[in-house]
């Protein structure tokens, strides 16, 4: 189907989303997907590489959908242009912005960008926005991730078909993870699944403000212990 003005307009502005989106992806795809790493001592300030937070799949299955979609149509756009196409997702956005304003509504090349880019930009955005819905739980004694969602009560090891209760994993996961440190964006996200309960970014950011929690710089970013935030949650402090 032709592009016609309105939908042209959606594919610009998913394109123009990308960049930002890409990094949140990394971000969170890079943050590791095991809890286990060294404690944070000491006062705010400092550097270094902090703790891995759990890794949630749809943030990997979303960027992986949005740089094949990427890929896709900035080849096909590549050849008409008659110019080599960029290899990373963040420059192939940026050249299809500037060579859509040039190429027909119904250009062959064109066919199917809508709906498949801003319905990838959606599904990456929803990844990053929403609750984390598939968190790994931990190892098990085979080295093989256990990941559940909050329903389940049980997990099967994908690597030996060994059960687990996902409450006892959850609550050794969080055993682990109370010394563990996150921006108030990350814990956000993860927060719920331990304790039940929504909290959001900016409610973090006021109880640092309030003095009810302390932030610790590590590695340029303003991050908190996991438990001192769910102190201050589970007793409705604001």
């Amino acid at each position: 189907m032709p592009l016609d003005p309105g939908r042209r307009h959606e594919v610009m502005r998913a394109l123009a989303a990308v960049p930002g989106l890409l990094d949140e992806l990394d971000t969170t795809l890079s943050r590791g997907d095991a809890v286990g790493a060294p404690r944070v001592t000491g006062a705010a300030g400092g550097g270094g590489r902090r703790p891995a937070l759990p890794f949630r799949k749809g943030a990997s299955d979303a960027h992986a959908e949005l740089a094949r979609t990427l890929r896709y149509y900035a080849v096909r756009v590549a050849i008409l242009a008659r110019r080599p196409a960029p290899r990373a997702p963040g420059e192939q956005s940026v050249f299809l912005c500037r060579q859509l304003p040039r190429i027909p509504d119904d250009a062959p090349v064109l066919a199917g960008i809508h709906p498949a880019l801003p319905d990838a930009v959606a599904a990456a955005r929803a990844a990053i926005d929403r609750p984390a819905d598939r968190l790994c739980i931990g190892l098990c004694d085979c080295g093989s991730r256990l990941y559940g969602v909050e329903e389940q009560t049980v997990v099967r090891c994908p690597g030996c078909d060994r059960e687990y209760a996902v409450a006892e994993r959850r609550g050794s996961l969080l055993a682990q993870a109370r010394d563990m440190v996150g921006t108030a964006t990350e814990l956000a996200r993860i927060l719920p699944w331990f304790s039940g309960k929504p909290v959001t970014a900016n409610a973090i950011r006021q109880w640092a403000a309030r003095g009810k929690l302390t932030g610790y710089t590590v590695a340029g970013e303003t991050v908190y212990r996991i438990g001192d935030v769910l102190r201050v949650h589970e007793h409705g402090r604001g």
